[in-house]
């Protein structure tokens, strides 16, 4: 199904990856940080972003060896996703509003009902996509296991 979907989103929406990389590529410093949510966008599906505070909350999270701005002061994230709201993350999240939008109107077919769930999703990303992770569906379920066990134990105590 990831495999459809991603061909779908690639056919539809090849222009938001692109415009993910060029802003990648005029603010070259940011471009290692970005990489991997360039990455999500040419192929979304099968993989999730979430927060880093999110991965922080399970103990056996282990800081990677991949360039991320996690090691960094919050700060500098801050700072990161301030330039990139201003130059680009504006643009790209009105580009993921207008192609969800374009997707319901012009492809009203059952197989473009992810294809728009996935532009929607990513407006978020689009504006701050410094201090996000991308890992697997795989893993994300697991995490919420753990989380949803955790959460379980502090009410029954």
């Amino acid at each position: 199904m990831s495999l459809l979907c991603n061909a779908i989103w690639l056919v539809t929406s090849v222009y938001i990856p692109i415009g993910y990389l060029i802003g990648g590529i005029i603010l070259f410093p940011l471009l290692p940080f970005i990489y991997p949510i360039i990455g999500y966008c040419f192929l979304p599906f099968g993989r999730e972003i979430v927060s880093t505070k999110y991965l922080k909350q399970f103990k056996d999270y282990e800081k990677s060896n991949d360039k991320d701005l996690d090691d960094a002061s919050g700060l500098i994230r801050f700072l990161a996703n301030i330039v990139w709201v201003v130059t680009f993350g504006w643009f790209l999240a009105l580009l993921h509003i207008v192609a969800g939008i374009l997707n319901v109107l012009l492809i009203w077919t059952i197989v473009a009902i992810p294809n728009i769930m996935a532009h929607f999703r990513m407006v978020p990303v689009a504006f701050m996509p410094f201090g996000r992770k991308v890992i697997s569906k795989e893993l994300a379920k697991k995490l919420r296991d753990i989380r949803a066990e955790k959460d379980l134990k502090d009410i029954i105590g």
